[in-house]
């Protein structure tokens, strides 16, 4: 999996553009770049499957680039498919109504009379979510109320930008990544960090947005490609209906597969489905705006049925407790009480090193903090027994 920092001047990338490059035809042209010096550095993941995934504003920048790939391949890519989550994608179907009304009259009076009590007391992409209070100096002061109970993995924690942006200063992590410069001059030696943060808020003022993809997905969904447009539901910034909305009366695609429930591994309601032509768009019940990070289970699962097919995963073993599975628990699976507290550690670090990989980046360092932290979660159990997945060789 390769993470890219896009465009450059955000994260650790570098340098800063000039304020004319910051537009979305400029950020394709250099991360198709960045495709074609990668392969070239890296032959052996040449003609392996290949998907680009991402959130939010992905929803600009992964049609710009898929269209691009499909219209100018890259040599030895193949280019298998794409996924987005809650992604923006055209401005006026996602900044559309999105309930009738009524119900916004009645909202509007519900939310009213929370931001007069406390202006801080809602996160709106993670609504049923904690908020985070670092910012207002109130570190110390209790957590409002979260109406979801804690897992074995413990609660989606609402700091974690804040968390992941001093994880990422350290400068044992920036050694650790490589991601130190030297510059010289004839009496002194400097070392230059770039302190990464999680916006770059300079940057995301001078750039020049787009409106719409939608012209793009014509040439995408003839193109053959895998396409998984996901929204988490509990997320009111790039929400569910508008996303609903630009698929079917901005796209006018015909439903093949008409919306249904969909269940994840632990036999639970995980949202609900609908398959268009050539593209499949699923809700994940309860998830925020970044959806593996606030579900992580039912998000694997859905990733994972994406790339290896719905019978493939079944197959598959999945993390599962008696917290996880509230029916049709399987109870034969060994209880966290019964094993040592070393055995947990180990756990604990190991899944701590998967979701360094499986979750964004943004949402990772706050979860790992967190789990350091937390000395009475109950780990996974099950991690390797079932059918294994698939893995390429070298």
């Amino acid at each position: 999996m390769v993470f890219l920092e896009s465009p450059a001047g955000v994260g650790f990338s570098q340098p800063v553009l000039n304020d004319t490059d910051y537009n979305d035809n400029f950020t394709t042209d250099r991360a198709y770049e960045f495709l074609a010096e990668f392969y070239a550095k890296y032959p052996r993941y040449k003609n392996r499957e290949f998907y680009i995934t991402g959130e939010s504003y992905a929803g600009i920048y992964i049609p710009f680039l898929v269209h691009k790939l499909v219209q100018e391949p890259i040599s030895n890519v193949k280019l298998t498919g794409f996924a987005i989550g809650n992604p923006f994608t055209d401005s006026a179907s996602d900044g559309g109504p999105n309930c009738t009304q009524a119900c916004a009259d009645y909202f509007m009076d519900v939310y009213t009379s929370s931001s007069l009590a406390n202006p801080h007391a809602l996160n709106p992409y993670n609504i049923y979510g904690d908020v985070c209070l670092l910012g207002e100096g109130q570190s110390g002061a209790l957590h409002y109320h979260n109406i979801r109970a804690s897992s074995h993995r413990g609660a989606y924690v609402p700091c974690q930008d804040d968390y992941t942006q001093r994880y990422l200063q350290q400068p044992a992590v920036v050694r650790a990544l490589n991601l130190e410069s030297t510059t010289s001059s004839s009496t002194t030696t400097t070392q230059v960090v770039v302190p990464w943060s999680a916006c770059n808020f300079d940057i995301a003022k001078g750039y020049h947005r787009t409106s719409s993809t939608l012209d793009k997905y014509p040439v995408i969904l003839e193109a053959g490609l895998k396409a998984l447009i996901y929204s988490g539901d509990a997320d009111s910034v790039v929400n569910f209906i508008g996303t609903q909305r630009w698929l079917t009366k901005g796209l006018k695609l015909s439903v093949q597969d008409t919306w249904k429930a969909w269940f994840g591994p632990d036999k639970q309601l995980a949202g609900y489905t609908e398959r268009y032509t050539n593209l499949t768009f699923t809700t994940i019940k309860g998830a925020g705006h970044m959806v593996p990070a606030t579900r992580p289970l039912h998000a694997l699962y859905l990733f994972e049925c994406f790339v290896y097919g719905q019978v493939a995963c079944d197959s598959f073993a999945y993390p599962k407790d008696e917290l996880e599975y509230l029916s049709g628990a399987d109870l034969t699976a060994p209880s966290d009480i019964d094993r040592q507290p070393e055995q947990r550690s180990n756990e604990s670090l190991l899944w701590a090193a998967l979701g360094l990989v499986v979750a964004a980046a943004a949402g990772v360092a706050g979860t790992v903090l967190y789990l350091n932290r937390s000395n009475k979660a109950t780990q996974y159990v099950e991690l390797t027994a079932g059918q294994p997945k698939p893995v390429y060789s070298n």
